[in-house]
C-alpha cells in the first residue's frame, strides 16, 4: 500500500518542475491567462501546474479570505487616507487600528494612489510556515478503512492566524469524500507560522489552508482530462460554497472545455464566493468587456486590479482586460498605458500569434484615440 501527501499547502508547493511548454495556440483566455500567471512564477512550470493539475481552485492561503476594503475611495481622497494610515502605524497600534489602516490603504491602493500601493508591496508580509509536520490521516495509529484505487481527497480550512503565529476558530469548508479532518485538525494546532505583518506589526486575520491527500496503490496519480473534469464536479456537488471547488471547476473548464455549457455558470458562482480572486474577476470582467459592458467590466475588475499588477512582473492578461474596458469607456490614456505595459510584459518566448494579438490591439487603441472625438463617439 502507498500513502502519499500530495502537499500540505502552497507554503510546500515546490515551484520546480522537470517539463516546460506554452498552452496551445487554441487556448481560451482563461486558460492563457492561467499559463501565464504559472509562467511567471516558473516558466517551466506550465505543464505540471496549469496542462495536468487536478486542483486549481483559488485555496491559497496568502489572500484567499482577505477581506477587502469595506470603503471606496476617489483619487482626491486617497492621498489623506494614505497619510493617516502610515501615521497610526507608527506609533503603537491596537489589532482594531492595524485592521483600519489596512483597510485604508488597500482602498487607497485602489484609487490608484502609487504610494499607497508600494507601501501595501513592501510593509504587508504574509505569513511564513515555521514548524509543525502533516502526515497522511492514514499513516496515524488506529484501525482505516482499506482503499481500493487510487482516492483523492481535497480538505479546505479556513482559520484565524492570531498574532501568537497559531491557527484559532477553524471552520471546514471542504472535506471531501472521506472526512479526515479531524486527523487534520489535531496535527494542525502544532504547527506553527510567523503571523501576518504590517509595517513590523503582528496581525490577526483569517487563512485558508487547503490540504491535497492521495491514497492508493503505488502507481500513476495522473487523472485524464474526462477524470479531472467529472471530479471537479463531484466537488462542487459536496461543498456548493467552497470558492476552492467552484474555481477549481471554472479552471478546468477554461483549460479543457471552455464551450462547456455550464463554464459561464461555474464561474460566475467562483467570482461570487471569492470576488477579490485574480482569476475569476479578470475572466468575468474579460467577458462583460467583449459583450460591451465596459463600466460593469472595470467594476468588478477594480478590487483586484492594483494589486493584482504590483511587483516587476503583472500578468498581461489582467492588464489587457482593463485596457478593454477603459477603452469601451473611451479613457484613451488609461487603456494606452495599460495595453502598452501588457505588450511590454510579454515573456520574449510566449506564443506568437498572442503577441501579434496584443500588438495589433494597441495599435488598433492608438488609431482610435488619435482619430477626431466626432469620429470616436
Amino acid at each position: 500500500m502507498f500513502w502519499r501527501l500530495l502537499f500540505l499547502s502552497l507554503l510546500c508547493l515546490s515551484s520546480g518542475c522537470s517539463h516546460s511548454g506554452l498552452p496551445p495556440i487554441t487556448a481560451s483566455h482563461g486558460h492563457l491567462s492561467l499559463a501565464m500567471d504559472a509562467y511567471l512564477s516558473d516558466p517551466r512550470s506550465y505543464e505540471k501546474r496549469i496542462a495536468q493539475g487536478s486542483n486549481l481552485g483559488q485555496f491559497s492561503p496568502f489572500n484567499a479570505h482577505e477581506e477587502g476594503p469595506s470603503l471606496e475611495l476617489e483619487r482626491d481622497q486617497a492621498a489623506g487616507a494614505f497619510e493617516e494610515a502610515v501615521h497610526v502605524l507608527k506609533g503603537e497600534p491596537h489589532q482594531e487600528d492595524l485592521h483600519r489602516a489596512l483597510r485604508d490603504l488597500q482602498a487607497a491602493c485602489d484609487a490608484d494612489h502609487e504610494k499607497a500601493c508600494q507601501f501595501l508591496e513592501a510593509e504587508y508580509q504574509r505569513p511564513r510556515f515555521q514548524s509543525g509536520e502533516m502526515l497522511h490521516p492514514r499513516m496515524l495509529p488506529g484501525p482505516r478503512k482499506r482503499v481500493r484505487g487510487n482516492q483523492y481527497v481535497v480538505i479546505v480550512i479556513e482559520c484565524l492566524l492570531a498574532t501568537d503565529g497559531r491557527m484559532h476558530d477553524c471552520q471546514i469548508i471542504e472535506q471531501g469524500p472521506e472526512s479526515f479532518t479531524s486527523d487534520v485538525l489535531i496535527q494542525l494546532s502544532s504547527h506553527r507560522y510567523k503571523p501576518w505583518m504590517l509595517a513590523g506589526h503582528p496581525l490577526g486575520q483569517p487563512y485558508g489552508l487547503t490540504f491535497n491527500f492521495i491514497s492508493g496503490r503505488q502507481g500513476s496519480i495522473q487523472l485524464s482530462e474526462k477524470q479531472t473534469l467529472e471530479w471537479a464536479r463531484l466537488r462542487v456537488g459536496w461543498a456548493p460554497k467552497s470558492a476552492s471547488a467552484w474555481s477549481n471547476l471554472a479552471a478546468q473548464l477554461a483549460i479543457h472545455t471552455p464551450d462547456a455549457p455550464d463554464y459561464l455558470t461555474a464561474l460566475a458562482q467562483a467570482h461570487a464566493l471569492a470576488p477579490r480572486y485574480w482569476w475569476t474577476a479578470t475572466e468575468v470582467a474579460w467577458r462583460l468587456s467583449q459583450v460591451g459592458q465596459h463600466a460593469a467590466a472595470l467594476m468588478t475588475l477594480r478590487p483586484v486590479l492594483r494589486r493584482s499588477t504590483m511587483g516587476k512582473h503583472p500578468n498581461p492578461y489582467v492588464l489587457e482586460t482593463a485596457a478593454a474596458a477603459q477603452f469601451g469607456l473611451k479613457q484613451c490614456p488609461e487603456a494606452l498605458a495599460q495595453q502598452r505595459k501588457a505588450v511590454e510584459m510579454l515573456p520574449a518566448d510566449w506564443l506568437a500569434p498572442e503577441k501579434e494579438r496584443f500588438q495589433r490591439k494597441l495599435q488598433d487603441y492608438q488609431s482610435a484615440c488619435a482619430a477626431p472625438p466626432s469620429a470616436t463617439r
